[in-house]
């Protein structure tokens, strides 16, 4: 069967030219110097199966070339011998299928939208539950705030609220250090409305910034301001160790002042503002300092009375 066939198994192109028992015989004496009997016979039944013009077709198409026989061996085919597409069947397969569900090639976290092809596997919702939670607290405190104060629901919702200061601080007491979180937080609307507040809490840090939101919202204070975007002249204020030295700036100056100070101003609707904190730079005696030089301002009214002038007139004169 072997002669009839005219195949030896080589690599060499010119062996296919050639046809003849002769060759075939000549090249089975070659391979005894190198195989014995036993590999020999394997491969003579090897080329009983394998139908010539198939490995003349493979051996044409080069190195992309892929064989439909898995190699048996360890030695690494994947730099010389071309690559076989055949999958692996197993009995309990079916029909073109593979035994396991197909792993999505996704370069992402997992997601609640992934298909899953079993009916009792738990699906992952779209929301995270601490985006949840957080709105449902955001919603509460809303809702809480609008029947204590008298304000809109969704105005409370939409203000602008940045906590200022969050730390852990420890309680002395006789039995020992107590931990404890301190949080101050601001809120505003952005035009004119201010509120700062503080929170303390041992239960952790999200308890103590919720009552500093709490506190903030409850102590909403109208400020005033020139043409809306900056305070009105100047002030020199010193509140305990802080002395603060502010003045007004023109259209397009922008905030340069203290980082606190720039979220007060930010939360209050302040666009223009230039001035310097002194001595102590403590963060909340920084930030009730400013709240309290805000609040203490004077009107136009009150400016043009003290100065003997109209109102109208300061308006022209007090920025040029």
């Amino acid at each position: 069967m072997f002669k009839s066939l005219s195949r030896c198994f080589s690599t060499t192109s010119q062996l296919f030219k050639q046809s003849g028992a002769s060759k075939v015989e000549k090249h089975l004496d070659y391979l005894k110097h190198y195989y014995n009997p036993e590999l020999l016979e394997s491969i003579k039944l090897t080329e009983s199966v394998v139908d010539p013009k198939d490995y003349l077709n493979l051996q044409l198409q080069g190195h992309e070339g892929k064989s439909k026989i898995a190699p048996k061996s360890t030695f690494d085919y994947s730099t010389t011998d071309p690559e076989w597409n055949e999958p692996i069947l197993y009995p309990n397969q079916g029909l073109g299928r593979t035994p396991y569900p197909r792993i999505p090639q996704v370069h992402s976290p997992d997601r609640g939208d992934l298909k899953i092809r079993f009916s009792n596997a738990p699906r992952a919702p779209n929301d995270s539950p601490q985006s949840s939670t957080a709105v449902k607290n955001t919603s509460q405190i809303a809702r809480e705030l609008s029947q204590l104060t008298g304000l809109d629901e969704k105005y409370i919702r939409n203000l602008y609220i940045r906590p200022l200061v969050m730390k852990r601080v420890s309680l002395k007491t006789a039995k020992g250090n107590i931990a404890n979180f301190f949080v101050m937080s601001v809120a505003g609307d952005k035009n004119g409305m201010l509120g700062i507040g503080i929170g303390k809490s041992r239960d952790g840090i999200r308890t103590a910034a919720t009552k500093a939101h709490w506190n903030a919202v409850k102590n909403l204070t109208p400020i005033k301001r020139y043409d809306n975007r900056t305070i009105l002249g100047s002030f020199e204020l010193k509140y305990h160790a802080t002395k603060l030295k502010f003045k007004s700036a023109p259209i397009g100056f922008g905030l340069r002042c203290n980082r606190n100070i720039f979220e007060i101003c930010q939360a209050a609707g302040i666009k223009d503002l230039r001035g310097k904190v002194h001595k102590s730079r403590n963060p909340v005696l920084v930030a009730q300092g400013f709240f309290k030089a805000l609040t203490q301002q004077k009107s136009i009214e009150e400016l043009a009375l003290n100065r003997g002038k109209k109102v109208i007139e300061l308006r022209k004169v007090y920025y040029s």
